[in-house]
């Protein structure tokens, strides 16, 4: 296994250079500059606890895959956080990592603070709601999301807000040789190679990608990922389709995505592909940001 592939790294893009250099092709790329008039850049966990008021959320305990979910009150989680830089319990085991939770909507005005947000890139469908559509992961060093693609086969959008990630990228063609266990989640570490147990990894060929706050990484549908926080971390992130990628989603039940996945994909679908206005298709579409989580 021998990482020989690079990943671009821009300091501009245009709505157009993105779609034709990278959506286009189904490739990932690390975009710099596009936050750096956020306010969000100075969001901190005691800057959040400043806005958390009684919100609980389910904190992940332990492999985020089995989606073990514990309710603890936000302020009390970021409280953890603090208590726990530069301790032996700077883990997940620990402290369980906010993974996948819409914080959006919880703290409404965090949305002012991420403005201007580029929302030229996605689809214009998602413009009047995009927040809606928006995951936050706020965890310790360490934290760990296993090798995986994205529940709907979507494209993603991740913002770095603060701190550092290593994501480990792996080519959607590759996953036949990753070990699959269920629908999208690998039974495979890249970054803790095990080639006895798993002999035919060796022949991934997987993307290190460092982002870093500030940073926008562009995730292709079906690419698996591995993502390990390098440092206390705030970041979100948007999945969302195309016509033709909602359009594949339906199908890929045919290859044994469950049947929720072809209801969502159907749904946006019809909003993507038939031109159904978003406020009509996101009612349906609620239950969706649990079961993404």
């Amino acid at each position: 296994m021998d990482n020989k592939i690079n990943i671009d790294y821009v300091n501009s893009i245009t709505a157009k250079e993105f779609h034709d250099n990278y959506v286009k092709k189904g490739k990932p790329v690390v975009i710099k500059g596009l936050m750096s008039k956020w306010k969000a850049l100075n969001w901190d966990n005691d800057y959040l606890k400043s806005m958390a008021s009684n919100i609980s959320l389910g904190v992940k305990q332990g492999d985020v895959s089995e989606g073990v979910l514990k309710p603890v009150a936000l302020k009390d989680y970021l409280n953890s956080l603090n208590k726990a830089k530069g301790t032996s319990k700077n883990n997940t085991s620990d402290i369980g990592y906010l993974h996948d939770v819409p914080l959006f909507y919880f703290i409404p005005k965090l949305i002012e603070e991420v403005n201007p947000f580029p929302k030229e890139l996605i689809p214009n469908w998602y413009w009047s709601n995009w927040p809606n559509y928006a995951q936050f992961f706020i965890g310790p060093k360490n934290s760990i999301t296993p090798l995986h693609f994205d529940t709907l086969g979507t494209h993603n959008l991740f913002f770095q807000v603060d701190g550092e990630k290593e994501f480990t990228l792996v080519p959607p063609e590759q996953k036949k040789f990753c070990y699959m266990n269920s629908w999208r989640w690998s039974k495979f570490d890249p970054n803790k190679p095990d080639f006895d147990t798993f002999p035919l990894t060796k022949k991934v060929t997987p993307i290190s990608v460092h982002v870093q706050s500030g940073d926008v990484l562009y995730i292709p549908p079906y690419t698996l990922h591995h993502v390990r926080s390098l440092s206390d971390s705030i970041s979100f992130n948007i999945d969302w389709h195309t016509s033709s990628s909602a359009r594949k989603g339906v199908f890929s039940i045919l290859k044994g995505a469950p049947i929720k996945n072809g209801y969502y994909n159907f749904m946006l679908y019809l909003g993507l592909g038939l031109g159904i206005p978003e406020k009509y298709i996101y009612p349906r579409l609620k239950s969706y940001m649990s079961y993404v989580s």
